[in-house]
Formats: structure tokens, sequence, C-alpha cells
């Protein structure tokens, strides 16, 4: 599969890519010699949503693959059978498949036990099609509970910064070094996790650096040494999301550019003053995708590919996916018809990656 992987890559990134499935690391001269492109390019297609009908699913993995040009995904998800099922429909398009199982929420015994049946999954899907790799979760300090103090993620996320969370990072290690304990015995493929900007990781057991890193007003004039930082590891360095939302101002905030909708409201609202702009978005993207690639990131991948749980409207008010950071939109009879459209990024990125950039 390495070959279908690399489709329109440069002969040395096609050499990274065979080293990739092969389940080598690149040596240290492959990693910082020049390169055009990213090994892996590809998007986060979510398992958890109120419509889920395989025939759709498989149409949307058929598109990231032959109308968006990706190489490989981010499958996130709760669901074990969901997972196992667009994971197959990936891998039979021949896109290298991450597995990231999500259980937010949930404390560090129900975590381990779907993570270690989610490598069981993933290690038998491996034995077929070999590339495969797993993330051990995501952003584990706010969405598992008994790291950090809260009921939820939001209270969890307030309480990083105060007395209560100190100590956090060596909690979070000392957990990953239990998941990896328990996931590498099963599954033989790449291991990774997708952490926060805030988690200081100790990647030494990973085979990839993972990193959530989205641009936002506060990070804007530090964002490329920040990237340039990750290779301080010495591993690939895979940008696990980075994305922006579809109205004026959305490049500014970042990861939080959905919080403007006002779900209080019954039908959620958008409050006056925000324009729909889907140029925003195509700049943010093809802004960072340049800044991976002149600092030799290993991939990227876009959050996210489809959000079928925020439809578009032409009412501004009620246009949901202007809040979203989807390169689709659908609209609110997707449940019947399974029909979504392309949006100026999903159109811009396609061309890029056709051509291997």
């Amino acid at each position: 599969m390495a070959g279908i992987a690399a489709v329109g890559r440069p002969a040395e990134t096609q050499a990274r890519a065979a080293a990739w499935m092969r389940g080598r690391s690149p040596d240290r001269a492959e990693r910082t010699a020049p390169r055009k492109g990213l090994a892996q390019r590809g998007v986060n297609y979510d398992t958890v949503r109120e419509v889920w009908k395989p025939a759709f699913v498989r149409r949307e993995i058929r598109a990231i693959r032959r109308d968006l040009h990706c190489n490989a995904v981010i499958l996130l998800g709760d669901d074990l059978r969901r997972l196992e099922f667009a994971a197959r429909c990936a891998a039979d398009e021949g896109l290298f498949v991450w597995f990231e199982p999500r259980q937010f929420d949930k404390d560090a015994a129900h975590t381990l036990r779907f993570l270690r049946s989610v490598a069981r999954t993933a290690e038998r899907l491996r034995r077929r099609h070999p590339g495969v790799g797993l993330s051990m979760g995501c952003e584990l300090t706010i969405f598992m509970s008994g790291l950090v103090p809260g009921r939820t993620w939001e209270e969890r996320a307030a309480n990083l910064r105060t007395p209560a969370g100190k100590g956090y990072d060596e909690r979070l290690n000392a957990f990953l070094v239990r998941a990896h304990d328990a996931v590498r015995p099963l599954f033989g493929g790449r291991l990774t996790y997708t952490s926060g900007v805030w988690e200081s990781v100790r990647w030494s057991r990973f085979d990839v650096v993972g990193v959530d890193l989205y641009r936002d007003a506060s990070n804007e004039a530090t964002y490329v040494r920040d990237v340039r930082a990750l290779h301080r590891f010495g591993k690939p360095v895979v940008i696990t999301e980075f994305g922006c939302c579809t109205y004026r101002g959305a490049e500014k905030r970042g990861g939080e550019g959905f919080s403007i909708v006002d779900w209080t409201r019954e039908p959620p609202v958008i409050p006056d003053g925000y324009v729909r702009d889907e140029r925003v978005q195509t700049r943010y993207l093809t802004e960072l995708l340049d800044i991976y690639e002149a600092e030799g990131v290993y991939g990227a991948f876009v959050y996210n590919f489809i959000n079928t749980d925020t439809p578009y409207s032409p009412d501004p008010r009620h246009d949901l996916d202007m809040a979203g950071f989807s390169l689709v939109k659908v609209r609110a009879n997707y449940a019947r018809t399974g029909r979504f459209e392309a949006k100026d990024a999903f159109r811009a990125l396609a061309r890029r990656f056709a051509t291997g950039a």
C-alpha cells in the first residue's frame, strides 16, 4: 500500500512513506533534508454524529481520497464498530489510517479498556493494510477525567492553570506510559498521542510527535517558531489538528471559532455582526500548509472533513456551518439525502493535494 499512500509524491517523500509503512523511522538525514510537500496530507473524520449511514460514510471517505486527494485520514470516535467500518472504507481507498479513540469524561480504567479494544481492531486491519497508526487519545488532560479536577471538560480546562491542576503533566505522562505498555503488545504499527499545546509530553516511547496546533491571535507571532520547535524531539512531526471556521474574523479565533454560536437558543443562533466568508478558511489553511512544508512537518490533518450536525442555512442567524471547521457543508436535509457541497477551501486543497504540494 505504500505506493498508493504516496501517489503524486516526489521520490524522496515516497521513500519516507515506504519506510513508514515498513515500521521504521526515517533517519536524521532524511528528517532534516529539504523536501517538497507533506508525506501525509489528510483530514480528520469524526464518526461521532447523529446521522450514521454506511452508504454515506463510504461516499464521504471516497471523496476524501478521490476528490480531495488526501493520502491519509484520522478517524475520531467513541464507538468501536463505527471506527472499524470507517477504517475499512479508508483502507479500501488506499488511505493511511490513524485511529484516534475518544471516551470523553471517562476515567483512566474505562479509557484503557476502550484503547485496548481499538488496538486489537487496528492490528487486524494492519495485517492486510500496513498503513495503520494509533493515537493514545486526544488532549486527555481535559477530555479524560482524573488528570485535572472537574466534572466536565470545560471545568477541567478552567482548572489547568489553577493550584488544583498543578502537576497535570506528570499525571498525564504516567497515564501515557500505562497506555503505551497496554497497547504495544497488541498493535505493531505506529503509535502517537494527540496532544494539546499546553501539555508537555515525554515522546520517547512514541514513534511520532502529534500536536493539535491551531493559529489564533495569541500565537500568530510565534507560530512558525512553535512548529519548528517540535523537531527537538527527533521524531516525525504530525499536526493532528489545524483548522478555521468560515466567517470574517475566524482566523483570529483559531480553535475557538465555534464559540460564537448561542446554543442557549432553540434553534441555536449566530449573533448579528458575523459575516460568512469561505475565503477566510481557505487563506488560513493554505498559509499553515505553507508553513508546515517549509518547516519539514511529516503530516498535517485539517479539522475536519464534514460536520453533519451544523448545517448551512442561507439565513445568517441560523447558518451553523459558518461556525464550523468542515471543508464541506451540508443542509438540513442531510439525513435523508447524504448530500454535501464542497466549500472554497475544499477546492483549493484539492488542487494543492492533487499535485502533491
